[in-house]
């Protein structure tokens, strides 16, 4: 188990230092004698700025009254991680024939990313909200995909089952437009506030189309991003801010060693209007782009007005902002620029992932004003002018299959009825959650975010995201509440801990969970 340990345990710099219904936070009580001992607020460690030399020691928490010892709590999950690879037969099996024939022994990027676990999970057949893995092991699965699949795996959403069938019917692609696709527009319009829209395959193509529009509607070349933001596989937003200077989040590979992060982008910190202003006094920034709620890892709320705030600093220096929802889609109907009231206080808005049910879709809405210059210059650039914008999208882009799961998505899925029915569910598992922890007196959080819950091994409230990746418990607690929950039939989201729920979500299953979780808090309490 040696080096099953090493590979579980090893997490990257970049891990370590680093995403009824409605926005909302529901915090247990932090209970009396967990206040009297901390003084009311949890100590961090002193290495919390980024620092391409951090290791897991550097973010995990400290001074957590009555908590097991990290090296206990790190046994603790070895002995987890090994009864629940012991079922896992035929995925060890897989991963070892699989890398024969790719670097990793997956098809797509993610499907690497358990924890550095010695071998992949694959998965046989998924429903609802239910998956079964090759070796036959059934999971109640809260990760779903990380995102793509939040309203339901299969035919049980109405929007898988209606693209399916568009598929069968009329082919993935003619080139043609299609009414679905000037629906959707329509649609999006009314729901998320900005009047013209486009759609590609990924958030992280809309994210690359935003900045590409905004760089050429004003003539400036340089962005800005919160440190340890995350905005998909775009060169420019792979950075974090050290102590000193701008450096790639993956400065030690070559991939992400181009001029354009050093020189085309800054970085500012959320939540600090001055460290936003210093980057935007000079009008050299195109584009400010960031989520209404950080959620890379773990959640750093918004406060003191600071989105708004941000917009108005934007609009006096002649900056463009841009929310990227493809998280905090899981706030509302409308995402959490909706929830929040943030609505006409931008200028782009993209989002990707479960924006169509998991069909590969991204959309971008820009304002009237964005609209018209790029329809402008498109026009003045003549034949092949969209690529002057950075290529707005690929052949694929508002194809037959997307486009119908995008408009039944948005016609049937992000309603308020569903994300109220939801509501139900996520409130009964968080008031489950923070009884436990006030049962045990841990100093641990429970937060939503419309359809999604997350826990937290510190009991504040984040308002940074280096605070929040200190309370995933990164070494350890993590690790042990993960690997606790996968040998009990349970899939969490593996870069923090996270669970959504989605519409088909039972009270049993909630009782499921709330049992798993009170064993949880109970061992790492020691009780």
């Amino acid at each position: 188990m040696k080096n099953d340990r090493r590979d579980f345990l090893k997490l990257s710099a970049a891990l370590s230092l680093g995403s009824a219904g409605g926005v909302g936070v529901v915090a247990s009580a932090m209970p009396a004698r967990v206040a009297a001992a901390t003084g009311g607020s949890i100590m961090t460690p002193t290495a919390l700025k980024y620092s391409p030399d951090a290791t897991v020691e550097d973010s995990y928490p400290t001074n957590l009254p009555g908590v097991l010892p990290r090296e206990q709590v790190l046994k603790l999950a070895e002995i987890e991680l090994a009864a629940w690879l012991g079922k896992q037969k035929n995925s060890r099996e897989m991963t070892q024939r699989a890398k024969k024939s790719s670097p990793f022994g997956v098809l797509g990027n993610h499907q690497k990313d358990w924890n550095n676990m010695p071998q992949n999970i694959y998965c046989e057949r998924a429903y609802g909200n239910k998956f079964w893995d090759i070796d036959g092991n059934e999971y109640l699965d809260f990760c779903l995909g990380d995102t793509p699949d939040m309203y339901g795996h299969g035919g049980v959403n109405p929007a898988i089952k209606a693209a399916a069938a568009a598929m069968l019917e009329n082919g993935v692609y003619t080139m043609a437009a299609d009414e679905d696709g000037v629906v959707c527009c329509e649609l999006m319009a009314k729901k998320f506030g900005l009047s013209h829209w486009m759609a590609n395959l990924s958030a992280s193509d809309s994210n690359r189309a935003v900045l590409a529009i905004a760089r050429q509607v004003t003539g400036r070349n340089i962005i800005a991003v919160p440190n340890f933001t995350y905005h998909g596989n775009i060169d420019e937003t792979q950075v974090f801010m050290p102590a000193t200077g701008v450096l790639s989040r993956f400065h030690d590979m070559n991939i992400y060693q181009y001029p354009e992060v050093g020189d085309r982008t800054r970085v500012f910190t959320f939540n600090d209007l001055d460290s936003l202003e210093d980057v935007l006094r000079d009008r050299q920034v195109a584009c400010v782009m960031m989520e209404p709620i950080m959620s890379n890892f773990g959640w750093a709320w918004p406060r003191d007005n600071f989105n708004e705030k941000a917009y108005q600093l934007c609009q006096k220096y002649g900056t463009k902002l841009a929310y990227d929802e493809t998280h905090t889609l899981s706030a509302g109907p409308a995402g959490a620029c909706g929830e929040l009231g943030l609505q006409g206080k931008y200028d782009f808005w993209a989002c990707g992932k479960a924006i169509a049910s998991g069909v590969p879709t991204g959309v971008f809405g820009m304002d009237e004003e964005a609209a018209h210059e790029l329809h402008r210059q498109t026009e003045a650039a003549g034949l092949f002018g969209e690529a002057a914008f950075g290529r707005l999208g690929t052949l694929l882009s508002g194809n037959t299959v997307s486009a119908k799961a995008l408009r039944v998505t948005l016609e049937q899925v992000l309603t308020g009825e569903v994300y109220a029915r939801v509501g139900v569910h996520v409130d009964a598992i968080v008031a489950g959650m923070s009884a436990s922890i006030e049962k045990y007196a841990a100093p641990f959080l429970v937060e939503k975010m419309g359809n999604r819950i997350a826990y937290t091994f510190i009991p504040e409230k984040c308002y940074d995201p280096v605070s929040a990746s200190v309370g995933i418990g990164f070494g350890g607690m993590f690790e042990f509440s993960h690997a606790y929950a996968w040998n009990r039939g349970i899939m969490i989201m593996p870069y923090f801990n996270m669970l959504i729920v989605t519409p088909q979500h039972e009270p049993a299953d909630t009782q499921r969970w709330l049992l798993v979780w009170d064993d949880i808090v109970r061992i790492l309490m020691g009780k």
